[in-house]
C-alpha cells in the first residue's frame, strides 16, 4: 500500500502536521479510483464519505461538504539567484502521454524533446530546459497526466 500526503486544495483548510491530527477513515468499499466508508468528525460523530480520484486530485464528499486534495506542488529554486532549477521536469498541461523520447541514463541537451503530451487535441512537446542526464522517467506512453505531475528527473551536467 502506498501512502502519500495530500494537501487540501478546496476549501483551503488547516495544514495537518501530525498524524494524530488527521481524521480516522474506515474504508468499506474500495475500488480503483473510488472509496466509500466512514470518517470520525472532530465532534466525535461518524459520517459517511465518498472519494473519487481524478488524476492527481482526490475529490471527497463528507456530510454534504466537498473537499479536494492534491499532492504538493513541486518546488523550484530561482535561476536569478544563480541556483539550479528543480531536477523534476513537470507536466505543463493535463493530457495523455503519446510519446516518450528518453530513458534513464540518456544524456540530453537543452531544448531536446523529452515527452509529447496530447491535450485538447493538440500536442504539447516537453523539452529539456538544460543539458543533463536522465535519472528517471516517471511516465510511459498512454499514461494520463495532470499539470504539475513529474515526467522526468534530470540531473544537471557536472559544472552547472
Amino acid at each position: 500500500m502506498t501512502t502519500r500526503r495530500l494537501l487540501q486544495v478546496h476549501p483551503p483548510g488547516p495544514e495537518i502536521t501530525e498524524a494524530s491530527d488527521a481524521p480516522d477513515f474506515e474504508i468499506a468499499a474500495p475500488s480503483p479510483g473510488r472509496w466509500e466508508g466512514t470518517v470520525r468528525l472532530d465532534d466525535g460523530r461518524s459520517a459517511t464519505f465518498l472519494a473519487i480520484r481524478d488524476g492527481q486530485q482526490v475529490h471527497v464528499w463528507i456530510a454534504g461538504e466537498t473537499y479536494v486534495f492534491a499532492p504538493p506542488a513541486p518546488v523550484t529554486r530561482s535561476r536569478r539567484s544563480g541556483q539550479a532549477a528543480s531536477d523534476d521536469i513537470v507536466c505543463p498541461v493535463p493530457g495523455v502521454v503519446i510519446a516518450v523520447h528518453v530513458a534513464a541514463a540518456d544524456v540530453v541537451e537543452a531544448g531536446q524533446d523529452l515527452v509529447i503530451i496530447e491535450s485538447m487535441k493538440t500536442e504539447q512537446i516537453v523539452k529539456s530546459p538544460r543539458d543533463g542526464t536522465v535519472e528517471r522517467v516517471s511516465v510511459q506512453e498512454g499514461d494520463r497526466v495532470d499539470r504539475g505531475m513529474r515526467l522526468v528527473v534530470l540531473v544537471p551536467e557536472v559544472g552547472e
